[in-house]
């Protein structure tokens, strides 16, 4: 230890030598001296690194990876997607975003509302969507007829694993049946109805009812009555609702659709099923758009009718009343008469010969007590003898009824000569017997009835005054859709002057009704009401009011009113009202139909063999120069107006798949966004000891 603090000292003597020797010996060092020094001594310029100098030794095994600039747009969207997740309270409950959806639904945004699921859930939100919102989504496309959109969301669906639901179906088969291409909505229909078979999916009543209603509409009649057997086999009861989608598919077939209608009615009333509104509704369409068939068909319909009144007095305690003689009918039941005409000349002799063979007889005419007392010696009776065989009046044969319940049979065999509407009406009781029907099954006629009642009465002004006072007595309103059809059927009478009346009278209703609180009841021209006032406008001049009108009401006139002007303009060869209607066209920017440009085409060729015929004979007349300034007109018309664009087949679905045009005016549509926080509504209770 000794040792050790001599050295420490020597040390410390040593150092202080050379302290002494720095400080009392100066050294001048010039600023270049300095300078070189420095670069002498500098190294960092002549290192090379071999590696990154932050890594210390090579034991470590983990590779480093460098950061890439990255320039895919598929890389940055990933990216993008992993960086940026949204907050919790940035998402919204699915029965949130359901509400949005429907709104678009409502307002007929097709576009907007799949954009909530595919961009806003998907995308932005990152909500796992449920079936509920395919669902919506479904629906809404099927009820557009965007059946190719319907069946992919259906595919989405499958691959997030959601179980489709019958609603789910439901709505596939309404995409199939309002598809605007009907064959492929047919084969749509098909391959899911195969598909629901193979993967065991069992459909509820509403999926057969659906069902029916699309193979019918979609032109498979058999199909949608085997539909029925299966219902019948699997022992489901068939209810009304399933008649009235039968009746609906029976629309389709119009050569023997009102003979399927009249077997499906008859089918109802034997299992006793009672009709509703839309079933005499659907009725009142078959007879106006469908036919009875060939004989053979309209044979065929009264061995069923015989069948199911036997059937029905079999079975039932109250059987229907038949009313049939076996004299008649004893050679030939089903034998259908030739005409209606030696059915009422067989008739007439029949009545005839009994009233001939009666006038020989003696007809016993009781007395009164009295005279009975009085004459109790002389005779009992007195008879009188008929002088002169005064034949008697005709008798109208009543037209059989054959949505009755009782059913003359014998009625029924002049079915064949059934071809206008009007007597397709009389068949099914026309108008008093209709609503007789109707009031038997309790059922109260809406104006839609009446509606349609207008076009398969007598095309006359009586009848149609004695359906106004029908309405009126019932104490119903007339909508503009009434009024509309009234206008309608007087103008393809060609009774405008009835028809504008009409107008007269909507006028004064709509004055009265302003009044009513409920504005779904007060009444108000539409455009359909002009479309079909066009038909009246014969002259230019009623055209230029019909369209000042139009401009008054802020109703924007569309290619078939302006083609329903043209068509009185080339109809009666007024070259100033075609040109004023083709002037139209191309202020207003309308694109022009196939049927505008068929008018045009064919009165240009008409007026063409016209000139061709006054060139032959050598005649200058007015008729000619009217055509060449029109001629003119045309082929100018036509570059202006680019008819190749204009007439190429626009696709259905174009419009659902761009976003809604902004309109120049305020828009009254408007989305309510839910809340995304929701303020608990507390309220201070105090607290009350009840004292015992």
């Amino acid at each position: 230890m000794a040792l050790r603090c001599l050295n420490f000292v020597k040390n410390i003597s040593r150092n202080k030598s050379i302290i002494y020797f720095v400080r009392h010996n100066s050294f001048n060092i010039t600023e270049k001296e300095r300078a070189s020094a420095a670069k002498t001594f500098k190294t960092e310029n002549n290192v090379t690194y071999l590696e990154d100098p932050d890594t210390f030794g090579t034991i470590s095994k983990i590779p480093i990876i460098k950061d890439e600039i990255i320039e895919d747009e598929g890389d940055l969207q990933e990216e993008n997607f992993q960086s940026s997740r949204p907050l919790k309270s940035q998402q919204l409950t699915i029965k949130q975003y359901s509400d949005i959806i429907k709104q678009y639904v409502q307002n007929k945004r097709i576009k907007e509302a799949l954009d909530v699921l595919e961009v806003r859930m998907l995308k932005e939100d990152r909500v796992k969507p449920e079936n509920y919102i395919y669902n919506i989504l479904i629906g809404a496309c099927a009820e557009v007829g965007y059946t190719k959109r319907a069946f992919k969301l259906y595919n989405d669906m499958k691959k997030r694993a959601l179980k489709p639901t019958g609603d789910t179906y439901t709505c596939l088969f309404e995409a199939c049946m309002n598809s605007p291409w009907k064959e492929n909505g047919l084969k749509l229909a098909r391959n899911l109805r195969n598909l629901m078979i193979e993967k065991g999916v069992e459909p509820n009543l509403t999926n057969y009812n659906v069902m029916i209603k699309a193979f019918g509409r979609c032109g498979d009649l058999p199909m949608a009555f085997k539909i029925v057997d299966e219902m019948i086999s699997k022992k489901i009861k068939i209810r009304v609702h399933t008649f009235n989608h039968l009746l609906h598919a029976c629309i389709t077939d119009k050569e023997s659709g009102l003979r399927h209608a009249l077997i499906v009615w008859r089918k109802m009333l034997t299992l006793r099923e009672k009709p509703n509104i839309y079933s005499f509704n659907l009725i009142l369409k078959c007879v106006k758009e469908c036919n009875l068939g060939s004989k053979e068909d309209i044979q065929e319909l009264i061995n069923i009718i015989k069948a199911t009144i036997l059937q029905a007095n079999n079975k039932s305690n109250r059987p229907l009343q038949i009313d049939s003689s076996k004299d008649k009918h004893s050679k030939d039941e089903i034998k259908l008469l030739l005409s209606p005409s030696s059915v009422s000349k067989d008739n007439d002799n029949e009545l005839q010969n009994s009233y001939d063979h009666s006038a020989n007889q003696l007809l016993p005419i009781p007395l009164n007590e009295e005279q009975d007392n009085t004459s109790q010696n002389k005779e009992n009776s007195i008879t009188l003898r008929f002088v002169t065989q005064n034949k008697p009046s005709k008798t109208n044969q009543s037209v059989p009824n054959l949505l009755s319940q009782t059913l003359q049979l014998e009625q029924v065999y002049g079915l064949q000569e059934v071809n206008k509407v009007q007597d397709k009406f009389a068949i099914v009781g026309g108008q008093d017997d209709f609503l007789e029907q109707m009031a038997f099954y309790s059922v109260k006629p809406d104006i839609k009835i009446f509606t349609q009642m207008l076009e398969v009465i007598d095309n006359n002004i009586e009848a149609e005054n004695k359906v106004l006072c029908t309405i009126k007595s019932m104490k119903l309103l007339p909508d503009i859709e009434f009024y509309n059809m009234l206008i309608k059927k007087r103008c393809l009478r060609l009774d405008y002057d009835n028809a504008f009346a009409v107008k007269e009278i909507i006028e004064k209703e709509s004055k009265r009704r302003m009044r009513l609180p409920n504005k779904k009841r007060r009444l108000k021209v539409n455009i359909m009401t002009y479309g079909i006032l066009a038909m009246a406008c014969k002259t230019k001049e009623d055209g230029e009011k019909l369209l000042n009108e139009m401009k008054e009401k802020q109703l924007k006139v569309n290619i078939q009113i302006l083609g329903t002007l043209l068509r009185h303009g080339t109809a009666n060869s007024k070259f100033g009202y075609v040109l004023y209607v083709m002037d139209i066209v191309k202020q207003e920017n309308l694109k022009p139909n196939d049927i505008f440009m068929k008018h045009l085409e064919l009165f240009n060729e008409k007026c063409e063999a016209i000139v061709k015929k006054y060139k032959q004979k050598q005649v200058n007349s007015v008729f000619v120069d009217a055509y060449n300034g029109f001629s003119k007109s045309y082929s100018k018309w036509l570059t202006e107006v680019n008819i190749e664009e204009t007439l190429k087949i626009e696709d259905p679905w174009k419009q659902f798949q761009e976003t809604h045009p902004e309109t120049v005016q305020r828009e009254i549509f408007k989305i309510d966004e839910p809340k995304r926080f929701y303020k608990r509504n507390r309220k201070f209770v105090p607290l009350i000891v009840k004292v015992n």
